[in-house]
């Protein structure tokens, strides 16, 4: 499962400051591989290779809502969008960015808004400092939910407030009795079951006020966060990603980056396959050269032995001349010799079909001949036919081979 480098981009307004943030990687489960660190995205830049890049973005930028949208998808969905939003919209539609996410289980479609001269600014900065976001949520997407409760996130001047069938939002009210009488105010008379997460700095200078909430709830938790909200939201967003930014004109268009390190075991045995092939084959060359080179000898020397004197061919052209010659030899007056032998082997071997003659040795008027024949009668066929000739022929051997039969018999000329 790839690590995550996930970045919270600093809320303040200005291009400068914008190019401030935190960062913190984590693991695909969301547990924390290092500790919180500041500064500048060109010094997250530096830990971005080998891992997915997530581009938290501050809260009060984005307009989270969940409107209920016809049964669409695609390109015809995100039109419907801004004209489902528009009376909850301070700004012309055109100036804004919706990205749309999947429906879970509620009437509602997920929905973030952002303007697009933010979206401009933040891809120009992660641009300016060699980052390419892989990934872009609103930080208040990134907030955990509290079963039958309500979560608050206390961060500075800011108070994040999530329900359990509601999306997340962000208050700068001051003082912080205030923003947390806001983000308790349900309609509701009921008390609620509240989790509050507070970094240490805040929670020591309004203890008393946190701790007195504990009467107006009916449970209170109160967990403290030792290096801010940020570990807090990226275990959040590894365990289930929120709606990304990154659609539409913003879609991710960049370098293919794929670890190498899933793969490399089948890249191994590929590799391992591909040279053992290449082996074979190589081996299976030279094995067929080598048996070619053997049978253009035996060639040269039934050429010789055939045709005393006469210069030797290369195999193909020896081939044709001797076969020429039986075919001379054929319904010619019987003669001693070789050429006696082979004018019988060759009538033979025409009359017994799907016969492949594969050596013959000839001293001193004896003749070795190896056949593949396809029965052994196929072999007794060429010694009949050889005797009639005025031959001694004899089968010597007959074994099965390739469903076929290899036959070894021998040849005499007569007073031989």
């Amino acid at each position: 499962m790839a690590e995550l480098l996930v970045i919270r981009l600093n809320p303040a307004a200005s291009a400068a400051d914008a190019a401030q943030c935190q960062w913190v990687a984590v693991d695909g489960t969301g547990e924390r591989l290092g500790q919180v660190q500041s500064g500048m995205l060109a010094d997250a830049a530096a830990l971005t290779p080998g891992r997915k890049s997530i581009i938290l973005v501050p809260g009060t930028d984005a307009l989270l809502a969940e409107p209920v949208l016809p049964l669409k998808s695609g390109a015809k969905l995100a039109q419907v969008v801004p004209f489902a939003l528009e009376e909850q919209l301070a700004a012309d539609v055109e100036d804004l960015h919706f990205a749309v996410g999947k429906r879970e289980g509620r009437p509602g479609t997920p929905v973030t808004v952002v303007s697009r001269a933010r979206m401009d600014e933040w891809r120009d900065s992660l641009n300016a400092a060699g980052i390419f976001a892989d990934a872009m949520y609103a930080e208040t997407a990134a907030l955990p939910i509290t079963p039958n409760g309500v979560t608050l996130v206390i961060d500075d001047a800011r108070v994040y407030v999530r329900r359990e069938n509601t999306q997340g939002a962000v208050l700068e009210v001051e003082p912080l009795i205030e923003a947390l009488q806001l983000a308790l105010a349900s309609g509701d008379e009921a008390r609620e079951h509240v989790t509050i997460y507070v970094c240490e700095s805040d929670y020591e200078r309004e203890r008393d006020l946190l701790e007195g909430l504990r009467e107006f709830t009916a449970s209170l938790q109160l967990k403290l966060l030792p290096d801010g909200p940020l570990p807090l939201m990226a275990s959040t967003i590894a365990a289930h990603a929120p709606v990304n930014l990154l659609q539409g004109s913003y879609g991710v268009k960049r370098k293919f980056n794929m670890s190498f390190a899933p793969w490399r075991y089948a890249a191994v045995l590929a590799l391992i396959f591909f040279a053992t092939h290449l082996g074979l084959k190589g081996w299976q060359y030279f094995h067929y050269q080598k048996v070619e080179a053997q049978l253009d000898a035996q060639i040269a020397d039934v050429f010789q032995q055939t045709m005393p004197g006469a210069p030797i061919p290369e195999p193909t052209q020896a081939r044709r001349q001797v076969e020429m010659r039986l075919n001379q030899l054929r319904g010619a007056a019987p003669m001693s010799g070789m050429m006696v032998t082979l004018a019988a082997l060759s009538e033979a071997i025409a009359q017994t079909p799907e016969t492949n003659l594969e050596a013959v040795a000839y001293r001193n008027n004896v003749t070795d001949v190896r056949v593949l024949a396809p029965s052994v009668d196929a072999l007794d066929r060429i010694r009949q036919v050889a005797t009639e000739k005025g031959l001694s022929a004899e089968i010597q051997s007959a074994n099965p081979r390739e469903s076929k039969f290899e036959g070894r018999l021998q040849f005499k000329n007569a007073g031989a």
